[in-house]
């Protein structure tokens, strides 16, 4: 999409850093030094190789991302919990899958959801209700392709989904914002499609005191169910990188990306105590993925329509669309057409960033 972009300057193929990891160091570098690059933001997971060769990077260019080893422990959902717990803050009860097929758990607290240690976007994750049901999906060789050692049991929390995401340079808070999912896809566990900022303190409070103790530098976001019956945030995902719904925060007053920016390039910004609130954004790609999957689930399908088309729910911003800068939407478009045609009768697989594991 970027490549379409009339503030896109120039553009280049590098090799995938996932499945050819030594050649997409060489080439960023490469490029680095071909154009004298003051300042390196990478977005993706790309992020994490980038700063498993931090040092080598930092000689050409500056950067503001966490070492890979704080990386490492966000990244993986079966790590940061036992020092998440140890901060007070609330997580959902874990299991590994090994103990469970082996008999050495009992009493599942179901529902609970198998997860992928790493992986996002809602791929992999699978909600199970009862004994007779886990039997059956452990009985298994494997789950989505992968094997069991990929997984992780967690319970489920009965709430409402709230993201926080924060700026810190050298384990010192500099920006937040917050915003609840209104709506996402995939629509049980994805990425949300439509949102709002709101603010909870109990959230903030635990991803600031957990990136406190981390010594954190630059971007992170994490998710929170907000339990119903007690309105206690529960941790339930960390990602040490930028996300998806990185548009709520510029929206609301806080431009992640220029503080990332000035971070690296003059070495620290102002910190930023709040951000406005009741600011909706859609990513609308995602929406329209959501549109049937919501109504068919959807018990009263009239209302359900209603809130999907209502006038105050508009968004003032949206993720991949901007009307002064059309041709990254409809190539957008115009790929996720040719995609879907091409992968008509074929077995879905997962997206490229999957193949392999950070460790």
């Amino acid at each position: 999409m970027s490549f379409a972009s009339k503030y896109s300057s120039g553009s280049f193929l590098y090799p995938s850093p996932f499945s050819q990891q030594s050649g997409f160091v060489q080439t960023l570098m490469e490029k680095v030094k071909l154009h004298c690059c003051n300042v390196l933001i990478p977005v993706g997971e790309e992020t994490y190789l980038i700063a498993k060769h931090k040092q080598k990077f930092l000689q050409h260019t500056n950067m503001a991302i966490p070492d890979y080893d704080q990386i490492l422990i966000a990244h993986n959902k079966d790590r940061w919990g036992a020092m998440a717990t140890e901060l007070g803050i609330r997580c959902p009860a874990t299991f590994e899958i090994s103990d469970v097929r082996q008999g050495r758990v009992d009493g599942l607290p179901f529902p609970v959801l198998i997860k992928p240690k790493q992986g996002g976007g809602g791929w992999g994750i699978v909600q199970v209700d009862s004994p007779q049901e886990m039997e059956s999906l452990l009985s298994r060789d494997d789950h989505w392709g992968r094997p069991w050692e990929r997984f992780f049991i967690q319970q489920k929390i009965d709430g409402q989904t709230h993201c926080v995401a924060m700026l810190f340079r050298q384990g010192e808070y500099r920006a937040k914002v917050g915003y609840k999912q209104l709506r996402s896809y995939p629509i049980k566990c994805g990425q949300a499609t439509l949102r709002i900022s709101v603010e909870h303190k109990g959230a903030e409070e635990s991803l600031q005191r957990l990136l406190e103790e981390m010594k954190w530098h630059g971007v992170c976001q994490a998710d929170f169910i907000v339990e119903k019956c007690s309105g206690v945030p529960y941790l339930i995902d960390v990602n040490p990188r930028f996300w998806g719904s990185l548009a709520q925060g510029i929206a609301c007053g806080v431009d992640f990306p220029y503080l990332v920016y000035k971070i690296a390039a003059r070495g620290d910004v102002p910190s930023q105590a709040s951000f406005s609130t009741g600011v909706v954004t859609r990513w609308i790609g995602g929406d329209l993925a959501a549109f049937m999957p919501s109504l068919r689930q959807a018990e009263n399908k009239l209302a359900f329509l209603r809130e999907y088309f209502r006038p105050h729910r508009r968004a003032s911003d949206y993720d991949d669309l901007s009307l002064s800068d059309p041709l990254p939407f409809m190539s957008w478009m115009a790929d996720a057409l040719y995609r879907s045609v091409k992968k008509r009768g074929t077995q879905s697989r997962s997206h490229d960033s999957l193949e392999g594991i950070w460790e």
